[in-house]
């Protein structure tokens, strides 16, 4: 359903943002000019043949000498961010996709709301790069650990941007006052770890949906708390999906292998046709609509008990 073409894009510069967080400048190997992209858009990388994984552009996409991405290094992860942070250094050439957006700015609002943390904030500093440039309100709030640590620290005191450091946010977070001072046509967005994330979102149910607006990257494969039994149409093959596993480690155990690139609900190369069923969604590739007649498998799940899929 999906193909995605990938380029030679060489790593011009590379910088540890923090002891986990490293920034990479890409550039094209002979210097040209890269496609355009808007705040909010991600690339994706083929890091090896196992690992091809979708970060978000922090650069300014005003200036498209280089594209930056930021990567932190997940020593629980599935490989991809250790893999790529083993083989980043200057020269090297990084198999990439033009740039696809999923977290796009809203197109008129009366004021964009920035909430992130930790490296979720690589999309958020392209979307403040546009604003700014754009002369649009906005505020930046930033979520800080209790080390005090954040990728981008250095560079936000330094921006000029309306940024509001907010420590020990699962206390002190309060998005009901923020929103409070803002006007009622303002919208939010919001990407950074899990438990932030939850805790934004949470506060801001009250808010319109077309004003919310998210980004989270699935990690991992979705796993059930009930088991479920897929049909595939195409073969004839009944299977299992034991609680506790997942659809795609079904798949795999059984011989079957759909296609997978990014496995974080992105890419869409996984994207497969279903029916007679309830299935359960984690991507962000698909609209409601395409929800309605596929399922991207890596991040999928089912609520009913037998779905049929046209694998």
């Amino acid at each position: 359903m999906f193909s995605v073409q990938f380029n030679p894009l060489r790593i011009a510069a590379c910088e540890m943002l923090t002891s986990d967080v490293m920034r990479l400048r890409l550039q094209h190997p002979t210097g040209e000019s890269l496609p355009p992209f808007e705040a909010g858009a991600h690339l994706q990388i083929q890091i090896n043949e196992q690992h091809c994984r979708a970060y978000s552009l922090c650069s300014n996409p005003a200036d498209l000498s280089h594209y930056e991405i930021a990567v932190k290094c997940e020593t629980s992860g599935r490989g991809g961010s250790q893999a790529l942070h083993a083989l980043a250094r200057i020269g090297v050439e990084l198999p990439t996709s033009a740039p696809n957006n999923l977290f796009a700015l809203a197109p008129k609002a009366a004021h964009h709301l920035l909430v992130g943390g930790g490296v979720g904030l690589t999309p958020l500093m392209a979307m403040a790069h546009q604003l700014a440039a754009q002369g649009l309100p906005f505020s930046f709030v930033v979520a800080v650990s209790s080390t005090g640590s954040s990728p981008f620290i250095e560079q936000l005191a330094a921006s000029g941007w309306p940024v509001e450091l907010v420590r020990n946010p699962r206390e002190t977070l309060d998005m009901n006052a923020l929103l409070a001072g803002l006007p009622a046509q303002t919208h939010v967005y919001c990407c950074g770890p899990q438990g932030l994330m939850t805790r934004v979102r949470e506060q801001c149910a009250g808010l319109p949906a077309e004003q919310w607006h998210e980004e989270a990257f699935a990690g991992s494969e979705t796993s059930v708390q009930a088991g479920f039994q897929l049909h595939l149409s195409d073969s004839g093959l009944d299977i299992d999906v034991p609680a506790g596993s997942s659809m795609l480690a079904a798949l795999r155990q059984a011989g079957v292998a759909p296609e997978t690139n990014c496995e974080q609900g992105i890419c869409g190369s996984c994207v497969v046709a279903w029916s007679d069923g309830e299935p359960l969604h984690g991507d962000q590739c698909l609209d409601d609509e395409d929800r309605s007649e596929y399922i991207a498998v890596c991040c999928g799940s089912c609520r009913s008990p037998r779905m049929t899929l046209a694998l």
